[in-house]
């Protein structure tokens, strides 16, 4: 593993503690640690905070911002920002690599371009985000070449997951979950749409007219009152 300890020469390790005491906590049914291992290509990278906790720090890449991270705590992530690249330059950070779980410089990162061969001189087979807002879209890395490829209509591209998922937001890389009647919550990706709880499950439904959906009133409004951001 590649490290540093100033800026310029190498790369920083991502070494965060938590100042807090530990207790001891019980699980009814252990939840091992998912990791993408389809066709052999994904060996040992996380896509899920293990629960209890492992001896062994784990870290999950953010699904669309290559800049951050989440640091697994008590099976839940908390979401860490890379370093800066350039000390006095707070608008370019170091990149999340997800196959050696550091921050990494961009070139090397495999985030917002495909990744370069492996230690054993293999392409390794990824899939990384669009450069648009576009959720849908997103690029499969072949021999360290994009090839475009879309989610489904209701999904949407996680680089998390490593798959097109229903909801994204957090790392998640399942689905939405079970919830209470007439609760909303606004789409991860859309300004347009929202969810709606019906029956203990989450139904997608749309702002008609032009209108956006406000998470403050929790109602479609104008997009000028609404502030979302697509």
């Amino acid at each position: 593993m590649k490290a540093i300890t100033s800026f310029g020469t190498g790369i920083y390790v991502i070494a965060i503690a938590f100042l807090a005491s530990w207790t001891e906590v019980t699980a009814k049914e252990y939840q091992p640690e998912e990791s993408i291992q389809k066709e052999g290509v994904y060996q040992d990278i996380p896509i899920k905070c293990p629960f209890p906790e492992t001896n062994i720090t784990t870290n999950l890449p953010h699904e669309t911002d290559c800049t951050k991270f989440y640091k697994c705590f008590l099976g839940k992530g908390v979401l860490q920002d890379c370093p800066l690249m350039t000390a006095g330059d707070p608008n370019k950070r170091l990149h999340y690599n997800r196959r050696e779980q550091v921050c990494d410089w961009p070139w090397q990162a495999g985030c917002a371009q495909c990744p370069g061969k492996d230690k054993n001189g293999n392409w390794p087979r990824s899939k990384i985000p669009h450069e648009t807002d576009n959720c849908r879209m997103f690029y499969v890395c072949e021999n360290g070449e994009k090839r475009l490829e879309y989610c489904p209509a209701d999904k949407c591209f996680s680089r998390t997951c490593q798959d097109c998922v229903g909801n994204r937001a957090g790392g998640n890389c399942g689905n939405l979950e079970l919830c209470t009647n007439g609760v909303k919550i606004p789409h991860e990706c859309h300004c347009d749409m929202y969810h709606e709880c019906n029956n203990g499950n989450y139904v997608l439904k749309y702002c008609y007219g032009g209108l956006h959906y406000d998470r403050t009133s929790k109602k479609c409004t104008t997009p000028d009152k609404a502030k979302c951001v697509n």
